[in-house]
């Protein structure tokens, strides 16, 4: 049986845990990281449909749903630039994209993951696979015993361990069950940046796509714009995933509507409306709907509205075609439910903020205790926000961690 102690010992060998691993090496300490399954980083692998997408030019607190403070700090430790910095140092050739995105130019999610291997071995770091943590003890210092019979103390723990979103990929409740034990609440959980789940029936608009502005009377509202995809069950795509993490907390109180604006780059629809309709209303419903909705869309709206499709919209006008172009702008549906945890990126919910200090990502109620990355009650919009949330709370960890081992 092993008994070793370390100044640092990490649990979990995620984004956030490996790049606190190497900070923590770097500076001195002897650091330890325990990984459950055969291979570390396997949700940076899947990230950004296998080709990392590891922040955004535009991150600031607007794209994450948690307490704008905590964002904040974390972000004046670690920002867009420094994210950019140092994945090129660590020898990560990086490119932009649309909407501020960065990958690797490699287009694939390996060159960031090896790097950050590479990095955390060469400076010391040890990595432990096929570990997990089953009993902790907390005394003037941490003792870990592991399923496998190892036994482990350290002067300092990190819990990095992610959180239940993607099973498939090692997504699990450890880390919350951990940080129960350590006196944390855990803030209800939710699938997040996840497709979702509609009442109405748009089963025959499946695989099709539209640029829509997707709206909500939640507290906070919800407004997202960029593109859905209508599937058998409702709509995913990017902006159905960046409302699912608000609608997912509503979703407690029972179902949410929402509406859709199939015409977000219109700034007066109405006055384009009008001009359309001085154009061509001798045209049949679908004949006027041509070359400004999708024809299945279209298909769907006039059956929707009742319009008679051997009529001229001017037979039809003002009644019924004004109801059914006010409802292209404001198509309304009801989520039910968001998609299952396998199919979530990430989660809403978490360790309550409340108990965390949000300089130092220590805990407020287990001095030497950290807990970082999504194991938080923090979720971001998609296009690089999670990550790069879980490397700015790893790197403030370890920097008051090599701070606390100078005293």
């Amino acid at each position: 049986m092993t008994d070793t102690t370390y100044d640092v010992l990490i649990i979990g060998g995620g984004a956030s845990g490996l790049l606190c691993a190497r900070e923590c090496a770097r500076c001195g300490l002897k650091t330890l990281v325990l990984e459950k399954e055969p291979l570390v980083g396997r949700k940076i692998l899947a990230s950004g449909n296998g080709r990392c997408n590891l922040t955004n030019t535009r991150v600031s607190p607007a794209y994450y749903h948690a307490d704008p403070a905590l964002i904040s700090a974390a972000l004046s430790q670690f920002s867009y630039e420094d994210c950019h910095n140092y994945f090129e140092q660590l020898g990560v050739l990086l490119t932009e994209e649309e909407n501020g995105r960065i990958f690797p130019s490699t287009g694939k999610a390996t060159a960031v993951l090896d790097a950050l291997k590479l990095a955390a071995a060469e400076s010391g770091a040890e990595i432990l696979i096929n570990q997990t943590a089953t009993d902790i003890k907390n005394g003037p210092f941490f003792t870990i015993k592991t399923k496998s019979g190892e036994t482990f103390t350290t002067k300092h723990l990190v819990l990095a361990c992610g959180s239940c979103a993607y099973p498939q990929l090692s997504g699990t409740d450890s880390g919350y069950k951990l940080a129960r034990a350590f006196g944390h609440h855990i803030t209800p959980l939710h699938p997040s940046l996840s497709g979702l789940c509609l009442k109405e029936n748009f089963s025959r608009l499946s695989g099709i796509r539209a640029q829509v502005r997707l709206s909500a009377a939640t507290n906070p509202k919800v407004e997202t714009e960029g593109e859905i995809i209508f599937t058998a069950y409702g709509i995913n795509g990017p902006a159905a995933l960046n409302a699912s993490g608000t609608l997912a907390r509503a979703l407690d109180k029972g179902p949410v509507s929402i509406h859709l604006n199939f015409f977000p780059q219109l700034a007066d629809p109405q006055a384009f409306f009008e001009k359309r309709l001085q154009l061509f209303s001798a045209r049949k419903p679908k004949d006027f709907l041509a070359g400004m909705l999708h024809e299945s869309i279209a298909n769907l709206l006039v059956d929707f509205k009742g319009l008679r499709k051997n009529k001229s919209m001017k037979e039809q006008f003002p009644s019924v075609v004004e109801q059914a172009l006010q409802t292209l702008c404001h198509w309304p549906a009801t989520v039910t439910s968001l998609r299952p945890w396998n199919e979530a990126m990430v989660t809403a919910g978490g360790v309550n903020l409340k108990e965390i200090n949000y300089n130092t990502f220590e805990s407020l109620l287990c001095p030497r205790l950290y807990i970082i990355g999504e194991l938080l009650d923090v979720d971001g919009q998609s296009g690089g926000f999670n990550l790069h949330f879980a490397w700015a709370s790893a790197v403030c960890a370890a920097k008051h961690l090599s701070q606390e081992n100078r005293v």
